[in-house]
């Protein structure tokens, strides 16, 4: 199945059914009078988020998703059935834009971050009136009712961008599938050609406490992916969800002169594409340190400590000091949550004072 990360349907609710023109027949009720029942209403068209799908394929193959219709109503004050809304589900991290058919100009109207969220984007029409509600003093036999309102119809624009706690950036074959495929469950395809991965890979991580630390690994990026160039500048909006970043530098691409400026020109592009993910906390890995000489590793961590900066040195292949930088992404992990905690503490704390 391929990695579709952008969709363009259109999506219609159901039509209202048509009240109904009918009068009561029974015997011995020489007067009858109208009986028609209401139309039902037609059915709303919802979009509720997922975590079972990773993708939006099912919507390139599929471009039009319409509710049912309401029931017409029927004689002896029958009202006619409401039609079931219909429910799409959509994978967690999608936004959907209406697109306006005029001028092409797009309006967010919802952002499935959460599992169940759910968000009614064309609601149905009602049921007509039948003619049971127009009799009156002057009109005992009223034949008149009312045609079903219709539903509502829509071209939205689906675009996901994957919600994950760490994303993984590095050049192609910086090694971060097999960093990847050694801490979690996940299988990525690994290979010693550049662009190995074509589509963003999720691993999860479980603790003994229960707690979950989803992984996403970017496709890896170049100089000028922001513009473009590459495989990765498809996938740079996916890093905006993530929560910090993991900068993997192979030790094939160092230069000894200045070991750490590798990370620069990802740091840039990062910059160029968006401020804030460039503000991200990111922690900075060299990895294959199997290929480095005793001598050429010492000197480069030398170098690390004297401009005072933070380098996790592994080999993922052989898993020699995976464990650390794991323990340290927890650390990383449970400080933000215990953050974003006490902040949600102080604004009820403040909203609590305030009223």
């Amino acid at each position: 199945m391929k990695f579709i990360d952008e969709a363009t349907i259109t999506v219609r609710s159901g039509k209202g059914g048509n009240g109904c023109v009918a009068f009561r027949r029974e015997r011995f009720i020489p007067k009858g009078g109208p009986s028609g029942g209401d139309g039902g209403k037609g059915g709303d068209l919802i979009l509720r988020g997922s975590s079972k799908l990773l993708t939006l394929y099912d919507f390139r193959l599929k471009r039009v998703y319409e509710a049912k219709n309401g029931e017409q109503g029927q004689g002896r004050d029958k009202y006619g059935k409401g039609a079931d809304d219909l429910i799409i589900d959509l994978p967690l991290g999608t936004l959907v834009y209406e697109v306006n058919r005029e001028d092409g100009s797009e309006k967010l109207i919802a952002d499935l971050t959460k599992e169940g969220l759910k968000v009614t984007v064309c609601k149905g029409g009602d049921g007509g009136r039948g003619n049971i509600h127009f009799k009156s003093s002057t009109n005992q036999t009223p034949r008149q009712a009312e045609e079903g309102f219709p539903g509502e119809e829509k071209r939205i624009r689906l675009q996901l961008k994957i919600i994950a706690d760490v994303g993984l950036l590095g050049l192609p074959n910086a090694g971060k599938s097999t960093f990847i495929s050694k801490i979690s469950a996940a299988k990525p395809k690994i290979a010693a050609y550049p662009f190995t991965t074509l589509v963003p890979n999720l691993g999860v991580v479980d603790d003994n406490m229960g707690n979950k630390l989803v992984i996403a690994d970017i496709p890896g990026l170049i100089e000028g992916a922001s513009e473009g160039l590459g495989l990765g500048h498809r996938f740079l909006k996916h890093v905006e969800r993530t929560r910090f970043l993991v900068h993997i530098l192979s030790a094939e691409d160092l230069s000894l002169e200045d070991p750490l400026d590798g990370f620069n020109m990802l740091d840039e592009e990062l910059r160029i594409f968006d401020e804030e993910m460039a503000a991200k906390t990111q922690l900075r890995v060299i990895n294959k340190i199997d290929l480095l000489s005793e001598e050429d590793l010492e000197s480069i961590k030398a170098k690390a400590e004297e401009a005072g900066q933070k380098i996790y040195f592994i080999s993922a292949l052989h898993s020699d000091g995976v464990q650390e930088l794991l323990n340290d992404m927890w650390d990383r992990f449970k400080a933000m949550n215990q953050e974003e905690a006490d902040e949600q503490d102080e604004q009820q704390d403040s909203d609590v004072t305030g009223s």
